[in-house]
């Protein structure tokens, strides 16, 4: 029996102690990012006098390597997103599909809708089997989905021709 005691008292005993070595290792840590919070606002408050005294950071030496190689990442990254080169696509409004929901005649933007519709009992029709009392619509519905393919182009070219400008890049004209 004294051997069983002195089991549970030496697992007793250890657990305290590593209760009491995490409780140190606790304390030193929030000591430490107390310390380190007090150098940011001490950072800070050498940035702000140093601007109110019209002195870069540089100057005075106190920029950090950290604030030189982020700018430089951030630098890199402007200039390896190159956009998609913009092309304009016309509608040609005999491969179009359309769909009644609700009551009302829709143009089918994208082929991964038709296959979703379906699914949900909607029928996907080309431009030849539209009911006759939608053929009014059908030329709305083409005109809209034309200005929206025109604007999105437009918007393209201009991040286009921005990024083209910097990298010495064809500038596109817009329709």
């Amino acid at each position: 029996m004294s051997i069983l005691l002195d089991k549970r008292e030496l697992k007793k005993a250890a657990k305290e102690l590593t209760l009491v070595k995490l409780t140190e290792v606790i304390e030193t840590l929030n000591s430490i990012i107390a310390e380190r919070q007090n150098e940011v606002e001490v950072i800070n408050q050498l940035e702000q006098l140093a601007k109110s005294q019209g002195f870069t950071l540089e100057q005075l030496g106190y920029k950090l390597n950290n604030d030189a190689v982020a700018e430089l990442q951030q630098d890199s990254e402007k200039v390896d997103k190159r956009p998609t080169k913009p092309k304009f696509k016309t509608i040609n409004k005999d491969s179009q599909y359309f769909y009644v929901e609700n009551g009302e005649l829709h143009l089918l933007r994208t082929h991964t809708m038709k296959k979703g519709l379906q699914d949900r009992g909607v029928d996907v029709v080309p431009i030849s089997k539209v009911d006759k009392k939608y053929a009014k619509q059908v030329d709305t519905l083409i005109a809209d989905a034309s200005e929206q393919a025109l604007d999105n182009y437009n918007s393209k070219v201009d991040a286009w021709n921005e990024w083209a400008a910097a990298n010495g890049e064809e500038i596109l004209t817009k329709k």
